[in-house]
């Protein structure tokens, strides 16, 4: 073979083989336009059906909100009625004195809510100046009618014009928000009120908070025994010191008794025996339960107390009052 036909199938094959690369070089791109159509087929189609995935999820949240919310209401509705059955059968059993019907206070967004009540927690939460609230007692108006001749009679100590009732909100032993109500001395009503304001921020639970009245018996004493067994706190009536002969700080106003049977009245006989007046107490005479609702030096009732210039009945030393709170004149 020449020189010059050997160059020439030189050329030849040098040319099939550029040819062949060329070829396959055409297919493998043809590969991946085909390959990358493919998976961006499969992502919009991947996109598509998580949008939908999540647009259904999204309705399936918004129908459960719905039903938790209907729940939710439910449940108000129910703990609403066993309150008001409760009520109901402590009035029966003489152990609440109904109060007058018109003690409903106009003009605030407390008017429509019945003392022991519970309400929607979210209600009150970013509006809480609303829920307590303090009012001057004038004769003759629902409160007054509720507490004259009862807690209250006219006397040389006090008189209405010295007085405030207060309508606020705080945790009963469930969690839930509820009403309730005190009447405090005009002169620490503010303090008062600050004091509920932040027990109710920490949550602070307290199971029962209505006017003395309500657990009328026909006299002070035995009427504050009453309530006490009833586990409600409470603040003004107008009679004796426990065991005295002279008027409690509750007579003017100055005192409140915060969950009593988690916090009782407690003496010492001469040999160093504890002793207390109700059983529902006998649990937490010893104080080192940790109970959330016992009430000890460190905890944020006393403290909270201790900020507004109160004085606690737990550090007597005979008697000791582990419920009694109190700021006297002066």
């Amino acid at each position: 073979m020449t020189r010059e036909k050997r160059k020439n199938t030189g050329s030849v094959i040098l040319l099939s083989v550029l040819n062949i690369i060329l070829i396959c070089a055409v297919l493998c791109l043809g590969f991946l336009c085909y390959f990358s159509f493919q998976n961006n087929a499969t992502l919009k189609q991947s996109r598509q059906l998580l949008q939908k995935e999540n647009e259904e999820m999204s309705e399936k949240i918004v129908g459960l909100q719905a039903e938790t919310d209907k729940l939710q209401q439910q449940v108000t509705e129910f703990q609403n009625a066993q309150a008001a059955q409760e009520r109901q059968r402590q009035e029966e059993n003489g152990m609440l004195t109904p109060p007058e019907e018109d003690t409903v206070l106009s003009g605030d967004v407390l008017e429509s809510l019945a003392v022991g009540q519970v309400i929607d927690e979210f209600s009150v939460i970013g509006s809480e100046e609303q829920y307590f609230k303090a009012y001057e007692i004038t004769e003759g108006d629902a409160v007054y009618n509720r507490i004259n001749g009862k807690s209250y009679y006219p006397n040389n100590d006090i008189g209405l014009s010295d007085l405030r009732y207060l309508k606020l909100v705080h945790y009963n032993f469930e969690h839930q928000v509820q009403v309730g109500e005190l009447i405090v001395n005009a002169a620490i009503c503010e303090d008062v009120l600050n004091v509920f304001r932040e027990l109710f921020d920490i949550e602070y639970e307290i199971q029962s908070m209505r006017l003395i009245d309500d657990y009328w018996t026909g006299d002070g004493i035995s009427s504050d025994s009453n309530s006490i067994d009833n586990n409600n706190t409470s603040a003004f009536c107008y009679r004796l010191a426990t065991g005295g002969q002279k008027l409690s700080n509750h007579a003017l106003g100055r005192a409140i008794d915060i969950n009593p049977q988690q916090n009782p009245y407690v003496w010492y006989g001469e040999d160093g025996t504890p002793q207390w007046s109700h059983e529902n107490a006998s649990s937490y005479v010893d104080r080192t339960t940790g109970d959330a609702h016992v009430i000890v030096e460190s905890d944020a009732c006393y403290n909270i107390f201790k900020k507004y210039g109160f004085s606690w009945g737990g550090l007597w030393q005979n008697p000791i009052d582990y419920q009694h709170f109190e700021k006297p004149a002066g």
